[in-house]
């Protein structure tokens, strides 16, 4: 059921009930109805809808918060990502060398993968990308970092009252093909997680505190060599094997467990579509 109201001759109502202290009482409302042809404003005739919502049906707000719950879901997806990238890259290593410190990104593309690079020439870029296809769990893993992107937006349309037709979900499809790099967006998460780490001292992957076994989560994983080093620091951080040296000296265990895939980061993309939605439910006694 909807309800349109004119705003014409309509006055709002502000003043509290002397003898409660709560709200308009019924005389206020009754003398605002005398008066508002008085005090309305001529220009103020633009109609507002109300549509009638049933307050036991929570379907549609279910649907806004599983939606919402996307981006969690893709930060667990690029973390398989990565775990999944770990032994293609140490392969690439042993079988190219000459490629190890060669930066790339890679992205989803219709259900395989796609590599760029600047700096790759044609023929090398090839290789690398027949090379990221024949990792099942890595095609697998960002496979369902796509296919979460895309119920996301699907569900939030839907809850909006505008499910996608096939042409339109495919579309959407070809959409979050484009939605994510995924190196450069290690890269960011790392970036942002090293931003919220004390300062004052050195942060180490174990016990041993010497300059190369530094932790650092804002190295850039672009290549494979860097990419290897990258996740030695993701899981020192993750397992909670790091150790902090404060510029004094000292060195504290165990100061550090923290998984960046899952710490709600806006590296994350929110793939929705655009919505007049502002918010989930409205609770309101009368």
């Amino acid at each position: 059921m909807s309800l349109t109201i004119n705003t014409a001759n309509t006055i709002s109502l502000t003043g509290a009930d002397s003898s409660t202290g709560n709200g308009a009482s019924l005389s206020s409302a009754a003398l605002a109805s005398q008066t508002a042809s008085a005090t309305a404003s001529p220009d103020s005739s633009t109609p507002i809808t109300v549509t009638a919502v049933d307050p036991l049906d929570h379907s549609r707000i279910d649907k806004y918060l599983s939606a919402l719950g996307a981006p969690l879901k893709m930060g667990a997806d690029a973390e398989q990502i990565a775990n999944a990238l770990v032994p293609v890259m140490q392969s690439l290593i042993k079988e190219r060398p000459d490629l190890a410190s060669a930066d790339f990104d890679f992205s989803s593309n219709d259900g395989s993968i796609a590599v760029s690079s600047k700096t790759m020439n044609a023929a090398d870029q090839s290789w690398l990308q027949d090379k990221l296809n024949s990792s099942a769990p890595l095609v697998q893993a960002v496979k369902a970092y796509h296919d979460d992107a895309v119920a996301g937006y699907a569900t939030w349309a839907d809850a909006d009252g505008n499910p996608l037709s096939a042409s339109e979900t495919a579309a959407v499809s070809k959409q979050a093909d484009k939605l994510t790099s995924f190196m450069s967006l290690f890269s960011a998460l790392g970036s942002e997680a090293q931003r919220s780490l004390m300062k004052g001292g050195t942060y180490h992957l174990d016990s041993n505190t010497t300059g190369s076994n530094t932790l650092n989560l804002a190295q850039d994983p672009g290549n494979a060599t860097g990419f290897l080093q990258f996740m030695k620091s993701v899981n020192a951080a993750k397992n909670g094997t790091a150790t902090f040296t404060s510029t004094s000296g000292h060195t504290w265990y165990g100061v550090l467990r923290v998984d960046i895939f899952l710490m709600g980061s806006k590296a994350i993309p929110n793939f929705f579509p655009q919505s007049d939605t502002r918010s989930l439910g409205i609770d309101e006694t009368v």
